[in-house]
């Protein structure tokens, strides 16, 4: 997601660096993308500093490179759960240092972000927040603003309960099919399920933390339990119950 903000973003701010607590890696990213890089310990000193790190490394190293930012400056983080690092951030790092928690909704193998959708949390706003979140819009990001706790809630249901249904899925697919050599059988609905099964592993650090992380998981998992627990004997308020799910994600 680093990369790919970089390539957005360097035509339309005044200049783009990458860093990373590896400099061969720092200078081969920025290299790929046509920008500049930095030493892991010059990172601060942007104006704007966009940290993009696995969920459970997010608040140290937030809190590390804020304590150092100048004063009205810019702090953004990229992650999928906010509670639990919005605060602890906010609480660690001057208040002079603007910080922003944004939630891509897609993955970097996008192109381009327009017509993307993009969750905005202003944990400490001001003018470079307004500034960077209307450069996103401009590039055709569609930006929503929430609070950490709203984003959660929303998430339990988009990620948690998507992850885990999937991941419910493969485990009941390795007790009930072990040996039987399924693989001449699938069909093209079921290979959109094995991509998403296979892009999870990919990413399954993200996966676990987003599970491990969001305060609402649990309960979700276990709304899950309960629901597949009653839907054992199948009957046609299924479909009833699938039309409102779809409404539900549809309707605006």
């Amino acid at each position: 997601m680093g990369l790919l903000l970089s390539k957005i973003l360097k035509d339309r701010v005044g200049a783009v660096r990458i860093s990373s607590r590896d400099s061969m890696r720092a200078k081969e990213a920025a290299e790929s993308v046509g920008v500049d890089w930095v030493s892991n310990d010059q990172a601060h000193t942007s104006d704007i500093v966009v940290v993009s790190v696995p969920i459970d490394q997010t608040v140290e190293v937030c809190q590390n490179l804020g304590q150092r930012m100048n004063a009205q400056s810019l702090l953004v983080d990229i992650t999928s759960v906010k509670t639990g690092i919005t605060d602890a951030v906010v609480g660690n790092t001057p208040s002079s240092v603007e910080y922003l928690s944004l939630h891509p909704l897609f993955g970097p193998q996008v192109r381009d972000i327009r017509g993307r959708r993009c969750i905005a949390v202003e944990a400490r706003g001001g003018p470079l927040t307004d500034k960077f979140l209307k450069i996103l819009s401009e590039c055709g990001a569609s930006v929503r603003k929430s609070t950490a706790e709203d984003h959660d809630k929303a998430m339990a249901v988009i990620q948690v309960l998507h992850h885990h249904a999937l991941l419910a899925f493969s485990s009941a697919l390795n007790k009930v099919a072990p040996n039987m050599g399924l693989s001449e059988y699938v069909t093209e609905s079921l290979e959109k399920t094995l991509q998403n099964l296979e892009s999870m592993q990919l990413n399954w650090q993200t996966i676990s933390a987003i599970q491990k992380c969001n305060p609402y998981a649990q309960q979700i998992r276990e709304a899950f339990a309960q629901t597949s627990n009653e839907m054992l004997s199948f009957n046609e308020n299924s479909r009833a119950k699938l039309q409102h799910a779809i409404s539900l994600l549809r309707s605006p």
